[in-house]
């Protein structure tokens, strides 16, 4: 799809944003207004495993949440919020611990309108609040035909607007070119050269940091027990049980050095182990 930037976020209210995205083409309809639970790890993986381009709407009590898929990797998550908007990963994580009293709307299109939608929120801005009554509709969508526009344009006006996607020049869903913008504000960011980072895959790598993290602190508290009963022989032996415990999964691990601490050492032994892991 250049850096990835914010795209029309510090220029659009979260309810006009809304509006555009509750108004993007609905293409092919998979799911309307079911249950949001149903948006569950595996069916998303499902999503992911069949290369799924559209997007999803929440609709999380009196907030709406959007995500967007391109090829399978979810490419942005947006929230409106009592205070305003998170996007990223903020986003998709408070959507996932909500849809379950939500529902949810499933739209399947087509992979090359996903770009120019995401540059609502992660484009590289190219213009902003040009007074759209200055600017000649025809002209400017004929030179960013001419240049092969990717991205989104935006005409604000007051709390409503209006949005247009272009791909490679074109005017995407059969959008038609006004005959005039007349009042309000126009807004244009370009789709970034460079993809964003595939959301999943940032979740994932997040965990795997914690899981190291935790093993770390779990070996931390074992070494420092061992020192404390041990002295001298505390090395030799910290490499004898790193041998015999080599489980990757911290809620394995955990109870498994506590055993072994307990029974080879004393009850209290076990009991430090404790109070140093939890800090």
């Amino acid at each position: 799809m250049g850096d990835t930037g914010r795209g029309l976020l510090g220029l659009l209210s979260p309810t006009l944003l809304g509006q555009l995205l509750r108004e993007l083409p609905r293409g092919e309809t998979l799911a309307e207004n079911v249950q949001g639970g149903l948006l569950t790890p595996e069916f998303v993986q499902r999503l992911r495993g069949e290369g799924f381009s559209g997007y999803a709407l929440a609709q999380l009590k009196a907030n709406l949440a959007w995500l967007a898929f391109y090829k399978g990797r979810l490419l942005e998550a947006w929230r409106q919020t009592d205070q305003g908007s998170s996007h990223g990963v903020a986003a998709y994580q408070a959507t996932q611990g909500e849809l379950a009293g939500g529902t949810l709307s499933l739209y399947r299109l087509s992979p090359e309108a996903i770009p120019p939608i995401l540059a609502l929120t992660g484009g590289i801005l190219r213009a902003a609040a040009l007074p759209a009554g200055s600017v000649v509709a025809a002209d400017l969508f004929a030179s960013l035909g001419q240049e092969g526009f990717t991205g989104a344009l935006v005409l604000e006006d007051g709390s409503s607007g209006q949005g247009w996607y272009f791909s490679r020049g074109q005017v995407l869903f059969g959008a038609e070119i006004p005959g005039g913008f007349g009042a309000g504000r126009l807004h244009m960011a370009h789709t970034s050269a460079e993809a964003p980072p595939d959301l999943f895959t940032v979740l994932e790598q997040q965990e795997q940091q914690r899981q190291q993290e935790r093993l770390e602190a779990l070996w931390g508290a074992a070494q420092a027990v061992l020192r404390e009963y041990m002295g001298r022989g505390a090395v030799p032996a910290l490499e004898r049980l790193r041998r015999t415990h080599t489980a990757q999964d911290p809620g394995t691990l955990g109870p498994s050095l506590r055993r072994w601490l307990e029974t080879s050492l004393e009850p209290n032994a076990a009991l430090m182990f404790d109070r140093l892991v939890k800090g």
